[in-house]
């Protein structure tokens, strides 16, 4: 089991989001890193499409933002406990099918405690942290794939071949199978919104 689903929240965390599936991408393969709004096809039937490629991966990353728990819906709840909600509910899955979860905590976030959690993913809150600094990414990013290489395969890195005896260096091609790309519009709970872990 291989691949690094991204887990985020919009309006907390998708330039964070953006910036590691970049990262991340070039260095796993596109086939290997799941953020929705890259890697879901217009008019992908989303839920089934989100369930698979979580089932498929062996890390999930949670990005949390300054504002991740507080974000509440249009009725007032947070919408880290609205039945649906995305975020919640992919962190429930992985906790459960006991994937390796890493929260990233974004800029100034801290981590919540089991307390402040929903009782299901009360769990989250004893998971080792790593830190994304957006504007300090080129510090923190490099740590983050190095970690992430003890779980994923580099793209490629089993093609590379020997360095020929005459000492000429032999560039192999990178292959990948390619997802495609696209935005995939979809509902969270109630509320209407793009993007990919709400």
């Amino acid at each position: 089991m291989a691949g690094v689903f991204i887990n985020y929240r919009t309006g907390d965390g998708a330039e964070a989001a953006v910036l590691l599936d970049e990262e991340l991408k070039d260095i796993f393969g596109p086939e290997n890193v799941f953020r929705d709004r890259r890697t879901m096809q217009p008019g992908v039937h989303f839920p089934p499409d989100l369930r698979r490629h979580l089932e498929s991966c062996g890390v999930l990353l949670v990005l949390i933002g300054p504002n991740w728990l507080s974000l509440r819906d249009a009725a007032g709840r947070r919408r880290i406990d609205v039945p649906g909600d995305y975020v919640h509910e992919e962190i429930r899955c992985a906790l459960e099918w006991r994937r390796t979860v890493i929260p990233v905590l974004i800029d100034a976030a801290v981590l919540p405690s089991k307390d402040e959690l929903p009782s299901d993913i009360a769990e989250l809150a004893e998971r080792q942290t790593m830190q994304l600094r957006v504007p300090y990414a080129h510090v923190d990013l490099p740590h983050i794939t190095e970690v992430l290489r003890g779980h994923v395969p580099v793209a490629g890195a089993a093609a590379q071949p020997a360095p020929p005896a005459g000492g000429n260096v032999i560039h192999a091609e990178r292959s990948s199978i390619s997802t495609g790309s696209g935005n995939a519009i979809y509902t969270e709970g109630r509320d209407a919104r793009s993007g990919g872990t709400p």
